[in-house]
């Protein structure tokens, strides 16, 4: 059985590698043609990070024992491109791999670490100590994923403790643990009502930290990170007293908990399409500059940015995978 597949683009790659690998799955024998230059494919560079069953399948970014978690290395300093969404379809993001930080309140409070005067030591020993109970790591990149991921502020926090506990190895507090009460519907959300929420000792704690951030915030002229931990703060303080944050969906879970490989993955192919070509190569895959009706993929040109570029690739290995299924179908049981 042949197939010839149109246009070097992540699609044709993953649909050949899909269809080499079930051919040999089941024993059949299956010539891949894909018709184009293998050096005109987009190029897609690291460090990433997503789950990709199907991106994991083709040999790209996958360890063996992290099941369909992909992490592609990158440059030491580069920010890492992440996505939260199954197959990386859509909302990508950066968090750091430096120490700065990509959001604006992580960078205020790395610049509080350095930071001389008292209040902004205090603002660093106060939040080292509740990340301490927490059993958290706050690490840059985990704070980029507290405060900028593109998930609703109760999420970020379960999405933060994930990642954080997983490089601490801690299992810590419940976030709940020291909220007393109901919340007060009739009375809304502000700084009062979550600070009421708060058992007395820590809510005169909580009132005393929130007055040094304000006032580094006047002085500074910037409030990214008082502004950032009140909005979570207001939305924990929804929270009953023993309520839980919401569960993690599969891919955002095994992002987080996988973080900490890949602030560290520098070592390696740099480049997401090369694996493809690789594994393509490794199954037989073949090149050729004309075939008798090519089967035609998306073939459209990637973005200029990185994480536009991530998000085009893997909508591509998303439609290939989806495109693969039918042409095997159709390879195996011809229709009439």
């Amino acid at each position: 059985m042949n197939i010839a597949l149109k246009g070097t683009s992540p699609a044709t790659m993953v649909a050949g590698i899909l269809l080499l690998s079930r051919a040999r799955s089941f024993g059949q024998r299956v010539k891949v043609e894909i018709v184009g230059d293998p050096g005109d494919i987009g190029v897609v560079e690291g460090p990433a990070i997503l789950h990709s069953a199907p991106l994991a399948s083709c040999g790209v970014g996958r360890e063996y024992g992290s099941g369909a978690l992909v992490v592609v290395p990158g440059p030491a300093r580069a920010p890492l491109a992440v996505s939260l969404t199954p197959d990386g379809r859509s909302e990508w993001f950066f968090v750091d791999r430096s120490g700065e930080g990509v959001h604006p309140a992580t960078r205020a409070f790395v610049r509080y670490r350095r930071d001389p005067r008292s209040a902004a030591r205090a603002q660093v020993r106060a939040f080292l100590h509740a990340a301490e109970v927490l059993g958290f790591a706050p690490e840059a990149a985990v704070l980029d994923l507290l405060f900028g991921a593109p998930a609703p502020p109760l999420t970020r926090i379960a999405l933060a403790l994930r990642a954080g506990r997983a490089l601490t190895g801690e299992r810590g507090a419940p976030v709940t643990a020291y909220l007393g009460g109901d919340f007060d519907e009739d009375a809304g959300v502000s700084l009062e009502t979550t600070l009421a929420r708060l058992a007395p000792p820590l809510r005169e704690e909580v009132e005393a930290f929130v007055r040094a951030a304000e006032e580094l915030a006047q002085a500074d002229g910037d409030r990214a990170w008082i502004d950032a931990l009140t909005e979570l703060a207001a939305h924990l303080s929804l929270l009953p007293p023993q309520g839980m944050l919401p569960p993690l969906p599969p891919a955002a879970d095994a992002v987080a908990f996988g973080l900490g490989r890949a602030l560290g993955a520098t070592q390696g192919n740099h480049q997401a399409q090369a694996g493809l070509l690789e594994t393509y190569r490794f199954l037989g895959g073949k090149f050729t500059d004309s075939a008798a009706h090519p089967v035609e993929l998306p073939g459209d040109l990637p973005p200029e940015d990185r994480l536009g570029r991530w998000a085009w690739f893997c909508s591509h290995v998303s439609i290939a995978a989806e495109r693969a299924d039918r042409l095997w179908r159709d390879l195996v049981d011809p229709p009439m």
